[in-house]
């Protein structure tokens, strides 16, 4: 029988208020399936309480998914309630204040930047004045910052402005209750916003955040135009917060020799930063600070399973270090995968997610990584797994 999504805040709230996990009860792979009513689902993020979301099929509609790894309501998926029929990027996020932040199908049928509050049946986040789409990509821990993009369609000649965004939250006073409330704010883009990159005959300029944390540093990523080679690459970026959480400033991240192209995808509270880089094939890698003040950076391209690059990535990092991703294995297949950055820095692992194939999105800071796996041409299922 279909849940409620009442349930779903009680689930989180219990979980929240529940005494802190034990080592005994993380060490085991967790084959997690699909909603009851479904056939597939992966998974893109977990808290530290051990609440897992992502987005499968709920009698044929896709949607926000969750299920709690631990507590009275182990085992038991919650569902969003709301369409994300036409979000392709689907990848909702969950902070350990219980928040969701996702993505789901407007009222315009266009996608639309979505909260879940504990104690609130959701919450539109909204666009830039003036667009017509948006997305929330993740979440920090405290709950506090949301980052992401807002779509504008111009009337000239296709042509679609993708900027990068951070809802920041605020507490409003209605009647002498409290009320969670967010302001959404256009990040900027240090003089590389001139458009020039063209896809399907649409000339696009995008920006997006990716990772963001605590402090309300936003890893994410833009274009600039390399005039030597006539072409636009794809850099990668950090915001840092210069006031009171509602200004930043850009600040462009080193590329790695011989990849064009930079996509940062998650931040952690050291400010260390994952994702991949790329060009004919992609690689891991991890950007860490390389001074005293913060202001400069270096890059590490992360080991592989397979000496010959393919398309691997590093998708998430916790606050010890643990970063997972996906690599192909050496006979091409793709596998979830673990690295540690504690000198020195290990080899590419696998995580003995069950299936032929599997992907690794987050790790908490509990050490459970999740995503998702796959048997033959089989649906994707869920999966978790303890790495310590």
């Amino acid at each position: 029988m279909r849940k409620s999504f009442s349930i779903m805040f009680w689930v989180v709230l219990l979980l929240l208020v529940s005494a802190p996990l034990t080592w005994a009860q993380k060490t085991k792979v967790y084959d997690l399936g699909h909603y009851p009513s479904g056939t597939w689902a992966e998974l893109h993020a977990i808290n530290d309480f051990g609440v897992a979301v992502g987005k499968g099929d709920v009698a044929q509609d896709q949607r926000m998914i969750g299920v709690p790894l631990f507590g009275p309501n182990a085992g038991n998926w919650f569902e969003s309630g709301v369409s994300s029929s036409v979000v392709d990027e689907l990848l909702p996020a969950v902070s350990n204040t219980g928040i969701i932040a996702g993505t789901i199908t407007g009222a315009n049928g266009n996608p639309e930047a979505y909260a879940w509050l504990p104690n609130h049946a959701g919450l539109h986040l909204g666009t830039l004045p003036g667009d017509f789409a948006s997305y929330a990509y993740a979440i920090n821990h405290l709950g506090t910052f949301i980052v992401g993009q807002s779509f504008r369609q111009l009337q000239q000649a296709p042509f679609v402005i993708g900027t990068a965004v951070v809802w920041t939250s605020r507490v409003n006073w209605t009647d002498g209750r409290p009320t969670l409330a967010w302001e959404i704010h256009a990040l900027p883009t240090g003089g590389l916003e001139k458009p020039g990159v063209v896809f399907d005959g649409v000339t696009l300029r995008l920006w997006g955040g990716w990772g963001v944390n605590d402090s309300g540093q936003i890893a994410g990523e833009g274009y600039e135009y390399n005039a030597d080679l006539n072409e636009w690459w794809e850099i990668g970026v950090v915001w840092n917060p210069t006031k009171h959480g509602t200004e930043w400033e850009m600040q462009r991240l080193p590329m790695a020799a011989d990849f064009p192209y930079t996509e940062p995808l998650a931040i952690n509270n050291l400010g260390e930063i994952v994702g991949d880089v790329w060009g004919s094939a992609a690689a891991p890698v991890l950007w860490e600070k390389d001074s005293r003040n913060g202001r400069t950076w270096k890059v590490t391209v992360l080991p592989s399973l397979n000496p010959i690059p393919m398309w691997d990535i590093a998708w998430g990092i916790n606050d010890f270090g643990n970063i997972v991703g996906i690599c192909h294995d050496p006979d091409w297949v793709p596998q979830a995968t673990r690295w540690n950055t504690h000198a020195p820095l290990s080899p590419a692992q696998t995580l003995g997610f069950p299936g032929d194939w599997s992907v690794a999105y987050v790790v908490n800071n509990s050490g459970i990584a999740v995503g998702g796996y796959g048997i033959g041409g089989g649906p994707e299922q869920a999966a978790a797994v303890a790495i310590h």
